[in-house]
């Protein structure tokens, strides 16, 4: 963990990146070696043997980045300094995301924020064609450097060839680097936190839950934070912020503090427990506030002054026009930690939340009927049939509350379960 945290504090140029169309031109061996690392998301090639304690600590060994592979990002750093800095003299490099919390796994990009110094200003999107130049001046090292100008947030995205890592670079959003040192945090106050957010990570991106255009990783990731918050494993971040660091009117501060937790709850209990506590939200009714710690309901943000008191920030920032109301339009309204204006699941699709749904109840059911040593390939294994959309005008929120939850589907649910795991049978 410590190497990965030496990276907020690297100094580097600016460099940027990004797109669909940057995999289409990778050459074949780079693609070869990409194909590699989401070889992990074959479950085919993975063996769970002994009981669930030992199953989970081989499957860690096989999706988890190894010592070396980590180190190797030192190189990559240096790369990008020597590259950048011949542009953006004195602008620092801070690395964010999964990488740098410690949930990083075989597949993961690296993400980086490039703080320039003011008197370097320019519009981002200026920034991002500058490092795109940079970077194609050195073929043998970065692979298709591109750039995305037009997105919320204009980034480069390049392959390195020498560690044979993706990278994604942004100059803009410096929160990112502070919603990733509260995630750090958090996955070091208890190991259990870390071991059942880097389960559902390989879960819901086995099943086409999260990446580009879907759930993001981060938005998973503060779902499960929110469930540890629920037994008391993790504190909620308003309890962490006696001091005010003020960034994009923000308070991103929070104290790194010990949690002793009296919650003795076995992994395997707390992954069955995740897909039940989330099967059963009322999503139509509450928000999920990590902040908070606790469900709050959409009442008390549909109008200015009805927040908790906790939320005085917010009202403040919407008092002086410095961000806009919480769009709680979602089907889940998952809030931001630190910007509390900020839905992270506002951009999911109702389809791609029923398909969740779906998965959350199939690992419910295989928790409550599966035997533990068959539980982690259960979850890992079996799929939901996807059936083409239907058009109705029922508020989708609704299929979600558990009184809509006849005894009928359940069973057909049920039942369904049952045959799954028949067809994989000669697996578990």
């Amino acid at each position: 963990m410590e190497l990965i945290l030496l990276i907020y504090s690297l100094r580097i140029r600016d460099v940027l990146q990004d797109t669909n169309t940057f995999f289409e031109k990778l050459s074949s061996n780079h693609v070869e070696k990409m194909a590699n690392n989401d070889d992990i998301l074959d479950i085919t090639n993975l063996h769970l043997e002994g009981n669930f304690d030992s199953q989970v600590e081989g499957l860690m060994k096989y999706i988890r980045l190894t010592r070396t592979e980590v180190e190797q990002l030192q190189i990559l750093i240096n790369d990008l300094l020597g590259t950048m800095e011949k542009a953006w003299p004195g602008c620092t490099v801070h690395a964010f995301g999964s990488i740098v919390t410690g949930l990083g796994i075989k597949s993961s990009d690296l993400d980086c924020h490039i703080s320039v110094p003011p008197w370097l200003w320019s519009p981002a999107n200026v920034y991002v064609y500058k490092a795109r130049a940079l970077l194609k001046k050195q073929p043998h090292i970065f692979k298709e450097p591109f750039a995305i100008s037009e997105a919320k947030i204009p980034i480069v995205k390049f392959y390195h060839i020498p560690t044979q890592r993706q990278c994604d670079i942004t100059f803009t959003s410096p929160q990112s680097i502070e919603n990733s040192k509260l995630l750090a945090y958090y996955m070091e106050l208890d190991h259990r936190g870390k071991s059942l957010t880097i389960l559902i990570k390989y879960w819901a991106k086995i099943h086409g839950l999260t990446g580009t255009n879907l759930i993001p990783n981060y938005a998973m990731i503060l779902l499960v934070v929110f469930y540890l918050q629920q037994k008391a494993i993790l504190p909620p971040v308003h309890r962490l912020q006696s001091n005010e660091h003020i960034v994009d009117n923000w308070n991103v501060a929070f104290e790194d503090v010990m949690h002793i937790s009296g919650n003795n709850i076995t992994l395997y209990d707390l992954l069955g427990g995740f897909f039940i506590f989330y099967r059963d939200f009322n999503y139509d009714k509450f928000i999920i506030s990590p902040f908070l710690g606790q469900p709050i309901t959409r009442e008390s943000f549909s109008k200015v002054g009805n927040e908790p008191p906790e939320y005085r920030l917010y009202r403040e920032n919407l008092q002086n026009d410095r961000c806009k109301p919480l769009r709680m339009g979602s089907i889940i309204c998952l809030q931001d930690p630190f910007d509390h204006s900020r839905n992270c699941t506002v951009a999911v699709h109702p389809k791609l939340v029923n398909k969740l749904m779906s998965y959350l109840r199939l690992g419910a059911t295989a928790y409550e009927i599966e035997k533990s040593d068959a539980f982690l390939w259960a979850i890992l294994s079996m799929r939901i049939e996807e059936r083409p959309a239907v058009t109705t005008k029922v508020d989708p929120r609704c299929i979600f509350k558990k009184k809509n939850a006849s005894k009928k589907q359940k069973k057909i649910f049920h039942e369904a379960f049952i045959r799954a795991r028949q067809k994989n049978k000669n697996k578990i």
